[in-house]
Formats: C-alpha cells, sequence, structure tokens
C-alpha cells in the first residue's frame, strides 16, 4: 500500500496569469484545437513567446560564460576536485533556499521575479568581471559568486515553471517545455563552441563580459510581458505562521502524490552520480582526451545538439499516458551512455556519446516536467515544484566534491565507468519496483 496519486484540478476561479484586455486568437482555448500539442499555437501565445525569447537571450551568454568560469578554475588551481567544488556551488543555492524561495514565489508577480531577477544576476557578473580586468580572483571569490548565481537560476527557473502553466493549456505543455529546452540547446551548442574558442583566443574578459549583458537585456524583454490580471495567491501575507503553513502545505503534496515520492527516491541517488560526472566535463576533457578549453566547448555543444534533437521529437508526442516509461527507457539510456564515455578516450567516439547524452536526457526530462506541471495547482506551483527540485537534489552538492575527491585518487574515466553504472541499475530497480510512476498520467 503506499500514497494514491492525486490528479488535481485547477479552481474554476483560478485565472491565468495573462494580459488584460483582448486576448489572441492563439490564448483562447478552443478543445477542437488542443488534441494534439501544437509548437504553432504554443508560439503564437504572445505571454509565453517573450518569456521563450528572453530566456535565448540570456542563456546565451550563460554557456559561454561557464566555459569560461571553469577553464579559470582550472587554469588558477589544476585541480580536478577545485573544479567539483565551483560546480557544487551552483547546486546548493536550489537544495538549501529552493523551497522558501518557492512559497514567495507563490506570492509574488512572477513576472516581476523574474525581471528583477535577471537585473540582479547581470550586475553579479558585471562585478565578476571587473574583479577579473583587476586581477583579484581567487577561488573563494569565485565560489562565492557562483553561490549568488545559483541562487538567482534556482529562483528564475522555479518562476518559469510555475508561469508556463498558468498561459498555456495542459495540451501544449509538452511543446512549449520542448521549446524552452531547444533554447536551452541552441545557446549551448553555440555558447559552448565560441565559448571554447574565444576562451582559448582571447581569455576569459570577454565572456563575462558578454553574460551580464544578456542578462540586462532579458530583463528588458520581460518588461514586454503584460502584468498579470490576478496574482498568483491574492491571500497571501508575510506573516510567519502563514510562511510556514504554506511551506508544508508545498510537502505534503508531494507526500500526497505517490508518483512525485517514487522520482525523488530515483531522483536523489541517480542526481548524486550524475552531477558529479557533470562536474568532470573540462578534466574529462582535459585529462582523458587531451585537449583544451575547446574540447571542452565542443563536447557540451554535442550535448546540446542531441537535446535539441530530442526536444524537438519530444514536443510532438503525447505523453499523457506514457510519461512514465519514458522516464525509465531514457534513464537506462542516459547510464549506458556515460559508464562508455568512462571506457573511450578516442576524441570522435566521445563527441558521438554526447550527442547521445543529450537525445537521452531530453527524452528522460521533458515528459516528466510536464506531469508536474500539469497535476500541481497552478496557485502551488512555485513551493511544491521548489519542494521537489529541493528533494531530488538533495544530494546532489556532494555528487561533484565525491567525483573530484574519487577522481583525484583513481581516475576521471573510472568515476564516469562507476556513475553509468550506478545509474543504469537504480533506474533498472526502479522500472520493477515503482508501478505508480510506471503508470503516472495526466
Amino acid at each position: 500500500m503506499g500514497y494514491p496519486v492525486e490528479v488535481p484540478a485547477r479552481p474554476d476561479n483560478e485565472a491565468p496569469e495573462s494580459s488584460g484586455g483582448s486576448p489572441l486568437a492563439s490564448d483562447v482555448h478552443h478543445p477542437e484545437n488542443e488534441r494534439t500539442p501544437s509548437y504553432r499555437r504554443t508560439l503564437r501565445n504572445r505571454p509565453f513567446f517573450l518569456l521563450w525569447v528572453a530566456q535565448l537571450v540570456s542563456q546565451s551568454g550563460d554557456y559561454i560564460f561557464e566555459v569560461a568560469l571553469l577553464w579559470l578554475v582550472l587554469e588558477l588551481t589544476g585541480s580536478a576536485f577545485a573544479v567539483a567544488i565551483v560546480v557544487t556551488g551552483t547546486i546548493l543555492p536550489g537544495v538549501v533556499l529552493g523551497p522558501f524561495l518557492g512559497v514567495y514565489i507563490d506570492r509574488w508577480d512572477r513576472r516581476r521575479t523574474l525581471v528583477a531577477t535577471n537585473i540582479v544576476q547581470g550586475v553579479v557578473i558585471a562585478a565578476l568581471s571587473g574583479l577579473v580586468i583587476a586581477g583579484h580572483v581567487s577561488l573563494p571569490g569565485l565560489f562565492v559568486v557562483v553561490l549568488m548565481l545559483g541562487s538567482g537560476a534556482t529562483t528564475v527557473r522555479v518562476a518559469t515553471n510555475a508561469y508556463v502553466p498558468s498561459v498555456v493549456p495542459v495540451t501544449d505543455l509538452p511543446p512549449a517545455n520542448s521549446l524552452l529546452s531547444v533554447s536551452g540547446s541552441m545557446n549551448q551548442i553555440v555558447g559552448l563552441s565560441i565559448g571554447g574558442v574565444f576562451v582559448a583566443l582571447l581569455g576569459v574578459e570577454l565572456p563575462i563580459e558578454y553574460d551580464a549583458v544578456t542578462f540586462f537585456a532579458a530583463a528588458l524583454l520581460l518588461l514586454w510581458i503584460p502584468r498579470a490580471v490576478v496574482a498568483a495567491d491574492p491571500t497571501a501575507t508575510p506573516t510567519v505562521p502563514r510562511f510556514r503553513a504554506e511551506l508544508v502545505e508545498g510537502f505534503a503534496f508531494i507526500r500526497r502524490n505517490r508518483f512525485m515520492v517514487e522520482i525523488i527516491v530515483i531522483g536523489i541517488i541517480v542526481n548524486f552520480f550524475a552531477n558529479g560526472m557533470a562536474a568532470l566535463f573540462a578534466p574529462y576533457a582535459s585529462f582523458v582526451l587531451h585537449g583544451g578549453p575547446a574540447v571542452y566547448g565542443f563536447l557540451g555543444a554535442f550535448v546540446a545538439a542531441g537535446s535539441l534533437i530530442g526536444a524537438g521529437v519530444m514536443g510532438r508526442i503525447d505523453t499523457r499516458h506514457s510519461a512514465g516509461r519514458y522516464l525509465f527507457g531514457g534513464g537506462v539510456a542516459i547510464g549506458a551512455v556515460v559508464l562508455a564515455l568512462g571506457l573511450t578516450g578516442d576524441l570522435a567516439i566521445a563527441f558521438a556519446l554526447m550527442l547521445g547524452l543529450g537525445v537521452t536526457l531530453a527524452v528522460t526530462n521533458i515528459p516528466i516536467n510536464v506531469v508536474l506541471q500539469a497535476k500541481i495547482p497552478g496557485r502551488l506551483l512555485g513551493r511544491v515544484g521548489a519542494a521537489f527540485g529541493a528533494l531530488v537534489t538533495g544530494v546532489s552538492p556532494a555528487g561533484p566534491i565525491f567525483a573530484g575527491w574519487l577522481a583525484q585518487r583513481w581516475s576521471v574515466g573510472g568515476v564516469f565507468v562507476l556513475s553509468g553504472a550506478v545509474i543504469m541499475v537504480v533506474i533498472g530497480v526502479g522500472a520493477v519496483t515503482m508501478p505508480s510512476l510506471r503508470s503516472v498520467e495526466y
């Protein structure tokens, strides 16, 4: 016996966040138009389209910055463990702050939250650029910066996931999430490829400065999204007792839904090893493939290209009755690819495997994200989504530290082999023992 799977319906009085005045023709949700997912209808949805373009702009600098940051750490320290420590700083805020941020995101206007967060992130990156130019960069200072950026990224992720279902009908959630994934993949392909070349030829300063500019540009685009007619939770007040009640409400919703509990059980183990493995991509490029920052950039670009392919396919598939099966099938494939990466030192094979990794990540993640958006009531999306994310990644910050420590004492390739094997075993056991997740529908 377990917790029943609850399928919450959105209250009739829960109006979506949308523009005032006359809606776009595409925003009028006719049942006959919602039989199958539609990219065209989703892109004609004005609030979603502006959100998507803002993300496209913002992320265009993120991946270039990623190359600059990690290669800067590698050059300063020559240590895979130091790189892992910095990567941990990007994950930690989601675990520690996520549930608390989720409560406030359900209270705040989500559009304004996204605007303010992008501005703050732009200021932080601009300050880092000044430190680099002045030659005052240190590992502790970089760790503080990534903690601040990780907090901003957590806020943006939770607010975006909470905002999308309020302006996109359930049927179009697959293409909406696929488009968000596509924008990230496109930027990853271009950003990591160009970033690697830029860092190799020009150093780290220019990529960092460009990333600051993109955050400010994204904030301007988000300002064009019309203000919401109804706040996310107009009855919310900033009292401590209510805050506690709202925080508990998010965790209680998760507890009542068996499929979410099962995802968390799998996610705790898988994300520990997956995040540890991902933190070693730069050392993998350097120590195993014997390449420079350009090789590291292209490895990430191939992952993004695979995600682009996978997202394009998943956006056209109706996963309402099969989301769980995609998670298990894709998860086993992810483990197999990671294991194979640990066994090869050939550059061409590594690129091909990275392409496959991107495809399997999209196949695994997009259907589950859609399920969560479809089954969580709109007023709870912030707190439940943030609490769920914190639980799934609860031990993830320790993953890069463990992987970096093990790589120093064993080998980077060995860590990949171990991670892939563990992921395959965990997903396989879950497929056999978790019927609620295997058969989840929305």
